[in-house]
């Protein structure tokens, strides 16, 4: 079994409806073998990236495809955290992400307080993005694992999912984390020939990823970025890392089904 934790219904350069995108999704999915898939809204209006509510509406009847909640910190109001914790109640979200770095907001901004404790009350896991952008490092000052670390020690019963491992300083995010048990890792971008080259090599990505599962077995996660990212790619990433046969399924989904409530 295979479980991408980490996609999009996304297009990237020729235009799509997204219900094009979501049979070609499945459709790629069973050539790959790959089970069920978390799709991650984006958070702003974008043509090329479904939002919250179309997201929603293309996950519901899809037993193979579950969805992420998402918000703007502005938008953390009364109104929108009623449909949240809705969502979170009705297992229609299985997650919430934030996006540090292509918002200018940090993790630890207090604005995000509510939601945080919606994610404990109801054990869902608080995805955050990390690492540089194409051509913009400066925004890994709104993600650095610092700020994630500080989050994580003030609410140890938060389930953190830290998200493309704050490529390309692996080395100073797998540091950062020692000794945090709720704090995960996903693999999505790792196999990304922009991140493999900036972050020093596949070799480096497989050292550190070997790394992090010796630490603490049940912390990675499979999830690609799909569809920037390869789904082969990433599944031969898994694939070649020097670890037993169990270890590679429990990155590929027993990890993701003790982290996310999977029921439909």
């Amino acid at each position: 079994m295979i479980i991408d934790s980490h996609l999009h219904i996304s297009y990237l350069k020729k235009k799509k409806s997204f219900t094009l995108i979501r049979r070609n999704l499945l459709s790629l999915m069973d050539r790959n073998k790959v089970n069920y898939a978390i799709v991650i809204p984006d958070n702003v209006p974008n043509p090329q990236c479904a939002g919250l509510d179309d997201v929603n509406e293309l996950v519901k009847n899809e037993k193979r495809l579950f969805m992420m909640a998402t918000l703007l910190v502005n938008e953390v109001n009364n109104e929108n955290l009623a449909k949240i914790e809705n969502m979170f109640r009705k297992k229609l979200a299985v997650g919430f992400k934030i996006f540090p770095g292509h918002d200018p907001v940090y993790p630890t901004d207090h604005r995000w307080l509510p939601i945080v404790d919606l994610c404990q009350k109801y054990k869902i896991p608080f995805v955050i993005h990390t690492g540089i952008n194409s051509g913009r490092p400066d925004v890994a000052e709104y993600n650095d694992p610092k700020h994630i670390r500080s989050l994580a020690l003030k609410f140890p019963k938060l389930k953190i999912v830290i998200a493309h491992y704050f490529w390309p300083r692996l080395d100073y995010g797998f540091k950062l984390t020692e000794l945090l048990p709720n704090i995960y890792f996903d693999t999505s971008a790792l196999a990304d020939p922009e991140v493999v080259r900036e972050s020093g090599g596949l070799k480096k990505i497989r050292d550190i990823l070997v790394k992090t599962i010796k630490r603490k077995s049940d912390s990675v996660i499979y999830g690609t970025d799909w569809p920037i990212c390869s789904f082969t790619k990433h599944i031969n990433l898994i694939n070649s890392l020097p670890i037993s046969a169990k270890a590679k399924q429990d990155i590929f989904f027993r990890n993701s089904l003790k982290l996310f409530p999977l029921e439909k």
